[in-house]
């Protein structure tokens, strides 16, 4: 998966605006649950 940055960047693109905090908010959640999985999962 690509870096926060990368997601946030390219969510901004896809709806052509900025993202709202409420938004940003929510991709970082999405990405930190992400990032946490797959360190469960390589650790199994």
């Amino acid at each position: 998966m690509e870096s926060f940055l990368q997601m946030c960047e390219s969510t901004k693109n896809s709806l052509g605006r900025q993202l709202e905090e409420q938004e940003e908010q929510f991709l970082q959640w999405l990405y930190e649950r992400y990032a946490a999985e797959q360190r469960e999962i390589i650790s199994s």
